[in-house]
């Protein structure tokens, strides 16, 4: 008699153990995967928008940067909404969240033809926006690490954050059009858009929370508790180090290449966009390779040398007087942000127990959330010296704390750290006071 061959992932009695589902046979992560997208895409076409926007309405390199400080600095909040995230289900705060995006970019368009723009208003909409980012890596990326099996967490991630890159090709390209022919309001209602979208698939996906029974734990005792198993891993905790670092010294250039590239190198804001886009294409590039041939046995090197490769490019890109030499350097400098963005993440979720996984996820978005101050300090200096100099001078300090930092934490540049560190934890949980898994 014959019978249909079992599911993938469903276990065969004549095969032995089942097979891992591949991540683009998984509805689940398809939706999650296709959210992120359309966000991503009108979170670079905002930014760079509102950049230009503020630099036409202000003049001031330093409150451009401030709209960039005021959308990123609600990530420190990221270990709070890890919690909330545990307690109340994940799918109704990413909806919750689609919504208020959806709301915001309407406003700024509703003002815009309204001729009624203000800076104000660009620096309320950048902290809203900015909140519900804020929820994206517990949420969100924690759902993706939930929803596919562990052993496919890096492709995930990886391909996730090649799409990312891929809508930093579209959304500044987009963006910059818009700026200079229908007029910024255009972005902001392709914004409606695209949230509506999302909205839309994020309300007809099917998501069951794990079964977690936090009630009889404080929130205080799950902070306690999430502080403690980080602390624990030597991974995370370099990890960690490695994302303030990047996040206080390099990224912060991004709010200051518009800049450069209208007054500096003396270009159109079509070509700003382009600038923007390439670094996006040399993203989306790094991230098909690391979605093809890394395994968790590479993510920590390719974290680390990806963030180094990265800093050594917007140092070269400060020190260019071609348009074209930084078009060229910022697309090299992509395949490092590829590989800081696609690794931040899956190193987190792969080193994580799953009932640890949204307050891992909440310390990689409050890290984040300390990156800010670094708007503030390149702003600043930008106003005191000049744009390029701050970059160089910001991104010189990233380079030199991060090799620093690779000194410190060797398990980094570790040829198999997931198991070193795992090796770590059965240490830890041999002394009193080690850390638990929960």
């Amino acid at each position: 008699m014959n019978s249909d061959p079992p599911a993938a992932g469903e276990s065969n009695p004549l095969s032995g153990p089942p097979r891992p589902v591949s991540i683009i046979r998984n509805p689940q992560f398809l939706r999650l995967w296709a959210i992120g997208g359309f966000t991503s895409t009108m979170m670079w076409l905002d930014m760079l928008v509102i950049a230009l926007l503020t630099l036409d309405l202000t003049g001031s390199p330093f409150l451009v940067s401030l709209t960039f400080f005021l959308r990123f600095t609600p990530m420190l909040m990221g270990f709070g909404i890890g919690i909330i995230a545990d307690r109340l289900n994940r799918k109704h705060l990413m909806v919750f969240g689609l919504g208020v995006q959806m709301v915001v970019a309407a406003s700024l368009a509703t003002l815009l033809l309204a001729d009624a723009i203000q800076f104000w208003h660009l620096a309320v909409g950048s902290f809203l926006s900015g909140t519900i980012l804020a929820s994206e890596f517990p949420v969100r990326r924690t759902m993706i690490g939930e929803v596919v099996d562990p052993d496919r967490v890096g492709r995930a991630i990886s391909l996730e954050s090649g799409t990312s890159a891929a809508s930093r090709i579209l959304g500044p390209v987009v963006g910059g059009t818009f700026f200079v022919t229908i007029g910024p309001e255009g972005g902001f209602l392709f914004g409606v858009v695209l949230y509506g979208i999302a909205l839309w698939i994020a309300l007809a996906m099917r998501y069951q929370p794990p079964q977690a029974d936090l009630r009889k734990q404080g929130v205080f005792q799950q902070i306690a508790e999430g502080v403690r198993y980080i602390r624990g891993s030597r991974l995370m905790v370099g990890t960690l180090v490695v994302t303030l670092l990047m996040n206080v010294f390099g990224f912060p250039y991004v709010s200051q290449q518009p800049v450069v590239a209208r007054d500096d190198l003396m270009v159109n804001d079509v070509l700003v966009g382009a600038l923007q886009s390439i670094e996006g294409l040399g993203a989306f590039i790094g991230a098909a390779l690391i979605v093809a041939y890394a395994r968790p046995r590479h993510y920590a090197r390719i974290y680390l040398y990806g963030s180094l490769l990265f800093l050594v490019a917007i140092i070269i890109f400060s020190r260019s007087d071609l348009y074209w030499v930084s078009f060229v350097t910022v697309f090299v400098g992509g395949f490092g942000m590829a590989s800081f963005a696609a690794m931040q993440s899956a190193i987190m979720i792969y080193a994580a127990s799953p009932a640890m996984r949204a307050r891992v996820m909440g310390s990689v978005a409050m890290f984040i959330g300390l990156g800010p101050i670094g708007q503030l300090n390149i702003g600043v200096l930008a106003s005191l010296l000049d744009p390029r100099t701050a970059i160089f001078l910001t991104g010189t300090a990233g380079l030199v704390t991060l090799l620093a930092a690779a000194v410190v934490f060797p398990i980094l540049r570790s040829r198999d750290p997931m198991e070193t560190d795992r090796a770590q934890r059965a240490f830890q949980r041999q002394r009193p006071d080690g850390p638990r898994d929960a």
